[in-house]
């Protein structure tokens, strides 16, 4: 089949998820394209994905970005993905998450090809957690309306997948057949990630003798940057050289830094900016803790990043709060320690319990186990290529 991926950012970093799918199916014989926002011009590769930007490109850039807003009813996103269809000869489409699964629903209609809803996260209950701190967000991508377009698209599709069975048992819920529903849940790519060809030097290399705990992730609300940075602030008290490393970006890292000030732990917390996906295992690698301090949410609660199965993988001790999915998979593992969302003093607990059993190798070899076992992408993909099978 000719199956186009559709997905409503612009940056190609994100497309992780889609580039695996991508090369999963190119295996089996499939060949992937992916429409995605842009200001870029033409065509250009992404792994196995043909990747095509969603024209036009205006003189004014804010212009352009307004006319390409991804809105959940965007004609130029209708009218562009048909002319997809018809010049590549597409024979499915798999939408990203929410917002344009109407345009894939009314182009696939018009073919007569089937649709796949790849929901990444529960846009409805995100959108509700943004618009807390932004009021852009509340005015132009109201959560009701979101969980409307939710409710229309999940029953209109042909199938959908999920990253979680949280997500698998929400659907449900919400009169979705099982039938229609599979998990191709989020897992790493044991090539890049077992055994890293290439070992950089990191900031935490600089600092030998200090107690590490690292996050990796986008700097923004949900992380639950908050609880760690409080939590670290506490533990430091009975943890030597403690220090916490933030690997990322985002719009909250000015707020945090003078959170990390208020709480006195200002010089041992590091904000390391972007980091290349390359670069990535060897942070990992000179850590002693790596964390997904998660706001435990209904947003948080049907979703799962790659980076737990990526600090497993390593054999790394693992700080997670306790939403469904994080504490569901750590404790199957028994690979780390579970924290109260939103309870400073509960991390720094679990941060105080991971120094001690510092020397315990055994906790990080039975997060590399069950990664290994359950969490890697040749684990994951044959559920997917199930799919398009039957399709």
């Amino acid at each position: 089949m000719r199956i186009c991926f559709i997905y409503q950012g612009a940056g190609l970093w994100a497309c992780e998820r889609a580039e695996k799918m991508a090369a999963a199916l190119s295996a089996a014989g499939h060949e992937t394209f992916l429409v995605c926002n842009g200001d870029a011009a033409g065509e250009e590769r992404l792994g196995h994905l043909r990747v095509l930007r969603l024209k036009p490109r205006l003189a004014n850039p804010a212009l352009s970005r307004l006319v390409k807003t991804p809105y959940f009813f965007n004609p130029l996103w209708v009218a562009g993905l048909r002319s997809v269809v018809k010049q590549f000869g597409i024979q499915a489409l798999q939408v990203i998450d929410v917002p344009l699964a109407p345009a894939a629903i009314w182009v696939g209609r018009a073919f007569r090809i089937p649709v796949v809803l790849d929901m990444w996260e529960n846009y409805p209950e995100a959108l509700r957690l943004w618009g807390r701190t932004n009021w852009k967000t509340r005015v132009f991508k109201n959560h009701r309306f979101a969980g409307a377009v939710e409710r229309y698209s999940v029953r209109r599709v042909n199938h959908i997948i999920t990253v979680v069975e949280e997500m698998r048992e929400r659907l449900i819920a919400k009169g979705v057949p099982a039938e229609r529903i599979s998990v191709v849940t989020n897992a790493v790519d044991e090539a890049l990630f077992s055994n890293p060809t290439v070992r950089t030097e990191t900031p935490l290399d600089a600092e030998p003798g200090c107690y590490k705990i690292l996050y990796v992730g986008k700097l923004t609300a949900e992380r639950g940057l908050d609880d760690l940075i409080r939590g670290a602030a506490l533990a430091a008290r009975r943890v030597p050289n403690l220090r916490v490393y933030i690997a990322g970006d985002g719009d909250d890292e000015p707020r945090l830094r003078r959170l990390a000030e208020e709480q006195g732990i200002g010089s041992q917390v590091r904000f390391t900016g972007f980091v290349p996906f390359r670069e990535i295992p060897s942070y990992i690698l000179a850590s002693d803790l790596c964390t997904v301090p998660h706001v435990a949410s209904p947003f948080i609660d049907t979703t799962v990043p790659n980076k737990l199965f990526q600090y497993m993988l390593l054999a790394k001790p693992v700080l997670v709060s306790n939403a469904k999915p994080l504490v569901r998979i750590v404790r199957e593992a028994d690979c780390g320690f579970v924290f109260e969302s939103g309870n400073a003093a509960d991390v720094a607990g679990r941060i105080v319990a991971a120094y001690e059993a510092r020397g315990d190798a055994e906790i990080g070899e039975r997060g590399r186990r069950h990664a290994r076992e359950h969490y890697t992408w040749d684990k994951v993909a044959p559920t997917l290529l199930r799919v398009y099978e039957r399709l």
